[in-house]
C-alpha cells in the first residue's frame, strides 16, 4: 500500500533528512521529497504522507501541522508521523497533544514501520473540528482519563475519515455539534 504513497520528510538538518529517507525507503514510498525548512512542497500523489524528524522542535512542528491542516482538501488529511528516539510515553502524548497522526518510536523492525505506516490508510480514522482545531482526536490515548474538554459549550465536528491509496481521502461519516446552552452546564464544575 505504501507504494502507492509520497513520504515528506521534515528535518533540520542534512543527517536528519536522510535519516528520514532511509526509512521511507525501507519502507516501499513510491515517493520521496524532503525539505529542510518547514515548508510542504506541492502533493503529486493521492496520499501524502508526512515524517517529520523527532529534533526540528515544536515550533517548526507546529508551522508543519498549520500548513498541513490549513491546506486544501487534498492534503489537509495527510498524516503527520513524527519519527522519535525510544521515549516516555509523556513525550508521545506531548506530539498528539500538538495534533499529529502518530509518534514512532525508533529503532523498530521494518514489518512494525510497515504495519504503524499502513495503519493510516486501512482504519478509519477521528479527525475533530473546533474553533481553533482541526486534526485527529487528541484524547485517543487518555481512555479512562476525566477530562474536563469534554464540558465544553462550543460546537464542533467530527470526521470520519478513511485513507484509500487509489482513491484519496474519504469521509465516511461527518457529524456536527451545536454549541451546547450554558444553562445545560450551569451546574457542571
Amino acid at each position: 500500500m505504501l507504494s502507492a504513497c509520497k513520504a515528506i520528510t521534515i528535518g533540520k538538518s542534512e543527517p536528519q533528512l536522510r535519516f528520514l529517507e532511509k526509512v521511507a525507503r525501507r519502507c516501499g514510498f513510491a515517493l520521496i521529497e524532503g525539505t529542510g525548512t518547514g515548508d510542504i512542497p506541492t502533493p503529486k500523489s493521492l496520499i501524502s504522507f508526512v515524517l517529520v524528524h523527532h529534533l526540528v522542535g515544536d515550533d517548526i512542528l507546529r508551522g508543519v501541522i498549520g500548513a498541513i491542516r490549513g491546506g486544501g482538501d487534498d492534503v489537509r488529511f495527510s498524516p503527520i508521523i513524527v519519527l522519535a528516539d525510544d521515549c516516555a510515553f509523556e513525550t508521545i502524548l506531548h506530539y498528539v497533544h500538538l495534533g499529529v497522526d502518530d509518534v514512532i518510536s525508533l529503532p523498530e523492525k521494518r514489518d512494525v514501520l510497515i504495519a504503524r505506516l499502513s495503519a493510516q490508510l486501512t482504519e478509519e480514522h477521528l479527525y475533530l473540528e473546533t474553533a481553533d482545531y482541526f486534526g485527529p482526536d487528541r484524547r485517543r490515548l487518555e481512555a479512562g482519563v476525566n477530562d474536563n474538554r469534554r464540558i465544553g459549550t462550543s460546537g464542533h465536528s467530527r470526521l470520519y475519515i478513511r485513507r484509500f491509496p487509489d482513491a484519496g481521502t474519504r469521509i465516511m461519516r461527518h457529524q456536527i455539534f451545536a454549541p451546547a446552552s450554558p444553562v445545560a452546564h450551569a451546574g457542571v464544575r
